[in-house]
């Protein structure tokens, strides 16, 4: 009887400048089975996900350099990860940029403080549950 071949997990790129984010966001994926890598800027969002596509992606709007939405209009004119699901996440309150994201089809905002329990949801709404 041969064993069954582990289950590939399913990759998510974190982006967020703020390092406690980061970390809070990349220990919570990982203790729900996720593989993740972190990164702080859109520069490095935008290179490690055309370099190896993830599964999903969950970044900040707001990061110095290359915010995570102008990152995101990067991806969608790549082949390569124009598909790839997007979670925002902002602290900002009402902004004008956080609320385009609420009204587009297909992308998600997560405001912080960041509830563990909706992240969960809301990952597991792309991604199945490893």
């Amino acid at each position: 009887m041969s064993a069954k071949p582990a289950a590939k997990k399913p990759r998510i790129l974190v982006a967020d400048d703020d390092k406690e984010v980061r970390s809070f966001l990349t220990d919570a994926l990982t203790e729900l089975g996720y593989e993740v890598t972190a990164v702080a800027d859109g520069e490095a969002l935008y290179r490690s996900a055309t370099a190896s596509p993830p599964d999903l992606i969950i970044s900040d709007l707001d990061m110095p350099g290359l915010t995570g939405g102008t990152a995101e209009a990067l991806l969608r004119a790549s082949d390569k990860t124009r598909d790839v699901p997007i979670i925002f996440i902002t602290g900002q309150g009402e902004d004008r940029q956080a609320r385009l994201v609420e009204f587009r089809p297909g992308l998600h905002l997560i405001r912080k403080p960041i509830k563990l329990l909706e992240l969960a949801a809301t990952v597991a709404e792309h991604l199945p549950l490893p």
